[in-house]
């Protein structure tokens, strides 16, 4: 009579034990641990047509905060000291300081102003509404305003350093939520935009897909996918977002960057992408 083997039942609860705890470590990783992992992105632009009293100009750009989900006051004070170590002569902001699935409370609000208002830029803070910041629009701007952004909503803002030839900043609303005028963003009452170094804030990046010819795009939205699976490619798989996967793009003489964000939407995980202050130095030569 043969004896039964206990060491190959042995060896699957083992095995079994053995992927339970690796699924559990993998769903807190994704879900606590990355989500909370702020780093910086750190990119040289050349461009030989940046005028020359803006050699050098360093610009720090977040987007995406997205506030509620996985980023709470711990994290926006901690974005804060990030960008400001950075020590950046513009900071920009585009979109998607709300999330349509959290209601603010005041205490949030209050935290927001006063953390906000403490980010600081040797020249000029600027921002933009995204499409969550549409459904209560006049919260986003009581609370960029207080925050000393300058919120071009389809508007334009010419700016000078230390010359005598500016920089022209455009920026246009939420293309989703149908609130963007390019028309107007673009008015200028005595010389075409075209008569100046433009740098376009957009939050979804098919802005580029549109009748504009700026050196320089920033936007935001599509949080990079929040994670890349195998077979499944990214989570957030809106055609809008499908189109743009990475974070740089051209088109003609058009350059546009993309931030991966810094919260989370509707999957409150992220793998393999970080929540990410980008920081830029332009640079004419």
């Amino acid at each position: 009579m043969k004896e039964n083997n206990p060491k190959p039942k042995k060896r699957w609860k083992k095995i079994l034990l053995f992927l339970i705890l690796c699924t559990i470590f993998f769903y807190l990783y994704i879900r606590y641990l990355e989500p909370n992992w702020l780093t910086i992105q750190e990119q040289a632009i050349y461009d030989e047509n940046l005028p020359f009293s803006f050699d050098g100009l360093k610009i720090t750009h977040f987007s995406d905060i997205l506030y509620g989900e996985t980023i709470q006051e711990k994290n926006v004070s901690k974005l804060v000291t990030k960008i400001n170590e950075l020590n950046s002569d513009i900071v920009l902001f585009t979109g998607d300081l709300l999330n349509d699935r959290y209601e603010l409370k005041e205490q949030d609000i209050t935290l927001l102003k006063e953390n906000l208002k403490k980010i600081h830029a040797n020249i000029k803070k600027y921002a933009i509404i995204g499409d969550n910041d549409a459904s209560n629009k006049a919260l986003y701007l009581e609370i960029l305003t207080a925050s000393d952004f300058l919120v071009l909503d389809n508007q334009n803002d010419l700016l000078y350093h230390e010359g005598n030839d500016p920089i022209l900043f455009i920026g246009t609303s939420s293309i989703i939520e149908q609130l963007i005028n390019i028309e107007n963003a673009q008015y200028r009452e005595n010389e075409p935009v075209t008569s100046y170094y433009t740098i376009w804030l957009s939050h979804e990046p098919t802005i580029i897909n549109q009748n504009i010819t700026p050196n320089l795009i920033f936007a935001g939205h599509t949080l990079k996918g929040l994670t890349s699976l195998p077979f499944k490619g990214y989570l957030l798989n809106q055609k809008e977002i499908n189109e743009f996967t990475g974070n740089q793009y051209q088109k003609k003489d058009t350059k546009m960057y993309i931030s991966n964000g810094i919260g989370t939407y509707k999957f409150p995980i992220r793998f393999l992408n970080p929540p990410t202050i980008h920081f830029y130095r332009l640079y004419k030569n």
